[in-house]
């Protein structure tokens, strides 16, 4: 680490020791690293434990607000792994103020012909000075292109990468720290976490993979009606600027603009939790932060998604075992539902498998086992997956950031309708979802394109097989 690193280092952590952390930064030995006028003011006068009238997590969140746009990103990835920290640090996180001052438009208007390479005046005829939204990353502005179409241009803050990559190098070294000095941290793996991390942070910032995301799902959607995804003008996007098309709709929590616009808050919620699962289950990309501030109530009750900076991938098998593990959940077959979720899991010699099984029964049965319902489906599979790594069982941050992504999906619904129940709700797309893929059309035509794939098992086939394989290929170039 060098020497500018390790200034920055002094200065996270004194953050967090005047922020009511100094007992745990005492705790980790890292408390050696604050500068000594820290170090005498938090023992004369106690840096250790905030007032009662508000919780630790509430200080965590205040110290990474005011650390700035790297551990802001850094608190949003937290609020997704629940895996990671308590759940109470997860909610309190989700809070996370990622609003700040704008920067200059003039800074703007350098930053954008840098990067497009021409005057702004060539690209759009009109540009608003003023920001529609500022963040720590970037901030955006309503523009007009050339040929009359309405679009949002996504900006990044000047000088933001030098800045991110100091920050992600001190919290990898934390990180190593952590997993070398704390043996209760090492189950948490957290190298593994600050790699995800920086991993993340690094596609995030080149703009281009948002774009790519978004035209991906946007291309998944084509045809439906009910979902909403910008354009992206892909000939003026670079790493530091997005321009796409502006979408215009109600805030979730705009009452008046919901009635204006006639949106069925019901059906916009049952439209909202069946466009995820159709995402997550069938199309395997999904927008993994649905929060009310990434969406749009739009007329004819149509959903639009903003900022596709987080996004999750399931592979085809694992997409199968979770909508097998739904539909058990719904049908109470407790036991398959937790043999599927192991069947996902990464386990090792040190694993609880036996431990965690029980944890996991006590956990859906609490959902649907009883005549009092504690929580909901989506919170029952939350903590499952979050509760694996308390006895050494891992599962994969998309698979952790899908389980996230159900309960936000959830509480956005409830937030529209309070009758809201989306183990209920989309039941029938589960159902239908799986009939689709157990149908016995689907099981030959798979059988049939694996054949084709290793044509020397061709001749082994018997005759009937071959046959009823050329009748399906002729049923299917006919239609």
């Amino acid at each position: 680490m060098n020497w500018s690193d390790k200034k920055r280092l002094v200065e996270i952590l004194e953050a967090f020791a005047y922020g009511g952390f100094a007992y745990y930064l005492h705790r980790s030995s890292l408390s050696k690293c604050v500068s000594l006028k820290c170090r005498i003011r938090c023992w004369f006068y106690g840096c250790f434990c905030p007032p009662e009238e508000k919780s630790l997590p509430f200080y965590f969140r205040k110290v990474i607000e005011q650390l700035g746009p790297t551990f802001i990103k850094l608190g949003q990835i937290l609020s997704l792994r629940p895996d990671f920290i308590p759940a109470e640090y997860c909610d309190e996180l989700r809070k996370l103020q990622d609003k700040v001052p704008p920067f200059s438009f003039e800074e703007v208007k350098k930053i954008v012909e840098q990067e497009l390479e021409q005057p702004i005046s060539v690209v759009f005829s009109e540009f608003s000075e003023q920001p529609i939204a500022s963040a720590s990353i970037a901030q955006v502005h309503k523009a007009k292109l050339k040929n009359g179409k309405l679009v949002a241009v996504k900006v990044k803050r000047p000088n933001l990468n030098d800045r991110i990559e100091q920050d992600l190098s001190v919290v990898s070294w934390v990180a190593d720290y952590m997993e070398q000095k704390w043996e209760k941290c090492r189950s948490y793996r957290p190298k593994k976490l600050a790699q995800e991390f920086s991993d993340w942070t690094r596609r995030e910032i080149d703009f281009r993979n948002e774009a790519k995301y978004m035209s991906e799902i946007r291309e998944n959607f084509k045809g439906n009606r009910n979902a909403v995804i910008p354009e992206v003008y892909w000939d003026y996007t670079t790493k530091g600027v997005l321009t796409m098309q502006l979408l215009e709709g109600c805030n979730i929590y705009n009452d008046k603009c919901l009635e204006k616009n006639k949106i069925n808050r019901a059906k916009l919620a049952t439209t909202g939790a069946k466009l995820m699962f159709e995402q997550a289950i069938v199309q395997g990309t999904f927008h993994g932060d649905p929060h009310p501030g990434n969406l749009l109530a739009m007329k004819n009750n149509r959903l639009g998604f903003l900022d596709f900076g987080i996004i999750g991938r399931l592979p085809k098998s694992m997409r199968k075992k979770l909508l097998l593990i739904l539909s058990h959940l719904v049908q109470k077959e407790f036991d398959d539902a937790i043999e599927h979720t192991l069947e996902m899991a990464e386990a090792s010699p040190d694993s609880d498998i036996t431990g965690y099984k029980t944890k996991l029964y006590t956990i859906f049965t609490s959902w649907y086992g009883s005549q009092v319902k504690e929580g909901t489906l989506t919170r029952a599979f939350f903590n499952a997956i979050a509760e694996g790594v308390h006895h050494k069982v891992y599962f994969s941050p998309d698979l952790v950031l899908f389980s996230k992504m159900l309960v936000t999906t959830e509480s956005v619904g409830a937030l529209l309708n309070p009758d809201f129940d989306i183990s209920v709700d989309a039941r029938p797309f589960i159902e239908e979802t799986m009939r689709a893929e157990t149908s016995p059309i689907k099981f030959i035509k798979g059988f049939v394109k694996n054949a084709l794939e290793h044509g020397e098992f061709i001749e082994e086939l018997p005759t009937h097989i071959i046959n009823l394989i050329k009748k399906i290929e002729e049923h299917k170039h006919f239609n």
